[in-house]
């Protein structure tokens, strides 16, 4: 894991009163899974981590130049797009069977 990506994690689980895991989804919380994406590679690992979780909400939070290149990948999947600050810039939802 890059420099970046522990900054971000860490910000975001300290936010959330939580824990930053370095094996598996980077944050979990009670009902909402966070995965820190820093790259273009990074992002696409991080839906395949995300679309395992069992949690109800599911977030990738990338850097702020990145948000609408994630808003694209994502769309569809059910996943959510937040910042490092934490602000949410495309909601989540359940996935529809």
């Amino acid at each position: 894991m890059s420099d970046d990506h522990n900054k971000i994690a860490d910000k975001l689980a300290k936010m959330l009163k939580t824990k930053h895991r370095h094996e598996g989804v980077d944050i979990v919380t009670k009902g909402k899974a966070i995965e820190v994406a820093v790259s273009p590679e990074d992002m696409r690992t991080s839906v395949g981590q995300l679309k395992r979780s069992r949690a109800s909400k599911k977030y990738m939070a990338v850097p702020s130049a990145m948000v609408k290149e994630a808003k694209k990948l994502l769309e569809d999947t059910g996943i959510g797009v937040m910042t490092p600050s934490g602000k949410i810039r495309k909601r989540s939802r359940k996935k529809r069977k």
